[in-house]
C-alpha cells in the first residue's frame, strides 16, 4: 500500500468495513489534522485523573477533611467510571463527536463545582462527574479511531493517542504541582475547566460528525439497545477472550504494583520524596511503550503485539525478585521493564478490540474498560492480602501466572479480523 502520510485519512487506501467506509464519506479534513486535537484533549482528561494521587493530601486540606475521607472521593470517580458499559452505547447510537462534546461539558462542570464551590458536597458530585466524563469520552474516541483509520494503520493512531496517559503524568502532574504551590489547591481544576472548554470548541470545529447508529437502532429504547448489544457481543468467542485477556493482563501488573511503594520503602528504606522521584520511572516507561506501540504494533500485528506484551510481562515479573537483590537501580530497571511490557501489551490490545465488532465499537470498548476496572479492584484486594508475607516474589509469581494464562487464552481463542501480516 502506498501512502502520502500514514495518518492522512484522505490519502489512505486499504480494506474497509461498512462503518469505516461510511465515515470516510463524511470526513471533511485529513485525519492527521484531527489527531493532535484528540491527543491534547485526552491529555487534559487524563490529567484530572492522575493529579489526584500525588496531590490528594492537598485536596483533603483544602476541603477540610481527612485523607481517608478524601480517598472516598476517588472511589466516587471510580463508581462514575463503572457506568461505562451503559454509557458506551451512546457513542454507537448518537455519534462519536456528540458524545465527546457531552463528556467535555461534564468535565468542565465538574471543574466548576470543585474549583468554584470547593465544598465537600460539590467535590463529591464533581468526582462522580469526572468518572462519567471519562467513561463517555474514551469509548467515543477509540470508536472514532476505529471509524476513521484503516485497521493496518490503527496501531499507530492508538499509540499516539495513548501517549496522552503518560503525558498527563510527565507534564500535567508537574504543572498542577506548580499551580497548587503558587495559587492553591483549586488552581489546577480551574485550569482544566479552561482546557476542557477549549477542547470542546476544537472538537466541534475540527472533527466531523462521525458514525451514527442505523435508524432502526435509534428507534429502540436505550435499555433495549443495551441488552441487545450485550447479548450479541457476549455470544462471540473472540469478545469473551478479549475481555478475559484484558482482565488477566491488568491483574498481572496490578497485583505487584499495588505494593510498589511499600516494597521499595521496606526493601530499600526510601523516603517519600525519593519514592516520588523514583515514580518518574512509571511515566518514562509508559511513554516509551506507547511510542513503541505507535511504531511497532501495525508492523508486527495487533494480536502478536499483545502476545509479546503478555510474555514479556511474565518474563519481567519472574526476573523482578532476582533484580531486586542486586540493589535499587536494578530493582527500578525491573519495574521499568515490567511497565514497558504491560503498557505495550495493553495499548496494542486497544486497536485489536476496535475491529472485533465494528458495528458496536464504543460498546465493546466500554465492556473492555469495565474488565480493566474490575480487574484493578480484585487485584488490589489480592495484592493487599498477599503483602502480609511482605515478599515481592509472591506477588510477581501470581502476576506472571496471570500473564501466561492470558497469553494462552489469546493464542487459543482470538481470531484477529483485519489485514495484519
Amino acid at each position: 500500500m502506498a501512502h502520502n502520510h500514514p495518518l492522512d485519512h484522505a490519502a489512505v487506501s486499504g480494506p474497509e468495513n461498512p462503518v469505516a467506509g461510511a465515515s470516510k464519506a463524511i470526513a471533511t479534513r485529513p485525519f492527521k489534522a484531527q489527531l493532535p486535537i484528540i491527543f491534547v484533549v485526552r491529555t487534559t482528561v487524563n490529567t484530572a485523573v492522575r493529579l489526584v494521587y500525588p496531590f490528594l493530601p492537598s485536596i483533603a486540606r483544602g476541603l477540610g477533611i481527612s485523607l481517608a475521607a478524601a480517598s472516598q472521593l476517588v472511589t466516587l470517580r471510580m463508581v462514575g467510571g463503572m457506568a461505562a458499559p451503559l454509557l458506551g452505547l451512546l457513542a454507537d447510537r448518537y455519534g462519536r463527536r456528540r458524545v465527546m462534546e457531552v463528556a467535555l461539558l461534564l468535565f468542565a462542570l465538574a471543574g466548576l463545582l470543585l474549583a468554584g464551590l470547593g465544598t465537600l458536597g460539590a467535590a463529591a458530585v464533581a468526582f462522580t462527574l469526572y468518572g462519567f466524563a471519562k467513561a463517555l469520552y474514551d469509548p467515543a474516541v477509540h470508536a472514532y479511531l476505529g471509524d476513521e483509520v484503516p485497521y493496518d494503520e490503527r496501531g499507530r493512531a492508538v499509540g499516539i493517542v495513548e501517549l496522552s496517559w503518560s503525558s498527563a503524568w510527565l507534564l500535567g502532574v508537574p504543572a498542577s504541582g506548580v499551580l497548587i504551590e503558587r495559587f492553591g489547591w483549586r488552581a489546577p481544576w480551574a485550569a482544566l475547566i479552561v482546557l476542557g472548554l477549549a477542547g470542546l470548541g476544537l472538537t466541534r470545529a475540527i472533527l466531523p460528525p462521525a458514525h451514527r447508529a442505523a435508524g432502526r437502532e435509534r428507534t429502540r429504547s436505550l435499555l433495549a439497545s443495551v441488552v441487545a448489544t450485550w447479548r450479541d457481543l457476549l455470544r462471540r468467542r473472540s469478545v469473551l477472550v478479549l475481555l478475559a485477556t484484558s482482565f488477566l493482563l491488568t491483574s498481572a501488573i496490578e497485583i505487584p504494583f499495588i505494593v510498589y511503594g511499600a516494597w521499595l520503602e521496606t526493601a530499600f528504606g526510601l523516603s517519600l520524596s525519593t519514592l516520588g522521584l523514583a515514580s518518574t520511572v512509571v511515566g518514562v516507561a509508559e511513554a516509551a511503550a506507547e511510542f513503541g506501540t505507535a511504531v511497532i504494533t501495525d508492523r508486527l500485528g495487533k494480536k502478536r503485539s499483545v502476545l509479546v506484551g503478555l510474555l514479556g510481562l511474565a518474563a519481567s515479573l519472574v526476573a523482578l525478585p532476582w533484580l531486586s537483590r542486586l540493589g535499587l537501580v536494578a530493582a527500578l530497571a525491573g519495574v521499568m521493564l515490567m511497565l514497558l511490557n504491560f503498557e505495550f501489551g495493553i495499548v496494542s490490545l486497544l486497536p485489536l478490540a476496535t475491529e472485533l465488532a465494528p458495528e458496536s465499537r464504543a460498546s465493546l470498548f466500554s465492556l473492555t474498560v469495565t474488565a480493566f476496572s474490575l480487574s484493578r479492584v480484585i487485584a488490589a484486594l489480592v495484592g493487599g492480602w498477599l503483602w502480609q508475607w511482605q515478599n515481592i516474589a509472591l506477588h510477581a509469581g501470581v502476576g506472571a501466572l496471570c500473564a501466561l494464562v492470558g497469553a494462552l487464552l489469546l493464542v487459543w481463542g482470538m481470531v484477529e479480523i483485519g489485514s495484519d501480516p
